[in-house]
């Protein structure tokens, strides 16, 4: 069972999405918390698999949020750091979708965003790909990513055109099976052009792996 934090300030839209999780076969609610602190708190305490958190949280429960995105930055940023050896995976559910609050959220660890208008269809799915290690964005969160990216810098030029298109379909969120079927090549094939990938862009997981090459851009 994958257990969820869920951190939102409006209660209404809190108690939605626990609804829309907790109908989902293998999902349960642990927590909830309306403030960056109170998740932060609430995430060292009950240990979840994945936080889902929005940005524009207050820093606690007696300061009113405003339109910035900092305070949830922050609570993802110290839930990260706050257990480096296993911490939460974290799945950004937020009503902006600008380029620059979005990448400031992977950068934090984030390892999922969903727009809230695509909370119905997408979130379940982001929670199940974060607690497997996975990226999950929304479409419209990677339409905006991806044509930012630049096309060809030094990182990537590190790659061979295998590991590219290996990275490429990842980002992509097919399995290890499915790009070994699709490049017809073996899975560990598959696994030793990702894990020499990952050793060229030297990044520690998957999670970063795509990161980088939504940052630097990715050959489509």
């Amino acid at each position: 069972m994958i257990t969820v934090l869920v951190a939102d300030d409006h209660p209404i839209v809190r108690r939605g999405v626990c609804d829309v999780l907790s109908s989902a076969v293998g999902i349960t609610v642990v927590g909830e918390a309306s403030s960056g602190a109170g998740c932060a708190a609430l995430a060292a305490s009950l240990h979840p698999d994945v936080v889902v958190v929005d940005l524009t949280m207050p820093l606690d429960d007696r300061v009113p949020s405003t339109s910035t995105s900092s305070t949830g930055i922050d609570a993802i940023s110290n839930m990260i750091s706050a257990d480096r050896s296993s911490p939460p995976a974290i799945v950004v559910l937020s009503v902006h979708g600008e380029l620059d609050i979005v990448r400031a959220a992977l950068s934090a660890g984030a390892i999922g965003y969903v727009l809230k208008e695509s909370v119905t269809s997408d979130l379940c799915a982001a929670v199940l790909a974060a607690a497997a290690g996975n990226i999950y964005l929304s479409s419209e969160v990677s339409a905006v990513l991806l044509p930012a990216a630049s096309p060809r810098t030094d990182p990537v030029e590190r790659l061979s055109p295998r590991e590219r298109s290996v990275v490429n379909l990842i980002v992509d969120g097919l399995s290890t099976k499915q790009i070994a079927t699709r490049l017809q090549t073996s899975p560990k094939t598959v696994e030793k052009q990702r894990r020499e990938a990952m050793r060229k862009l030297d990044v520690p997981n998957v999670a970063s792996l795509v990161r980088a090459m939504l940052t630097h851009g990715t050959d489509r």
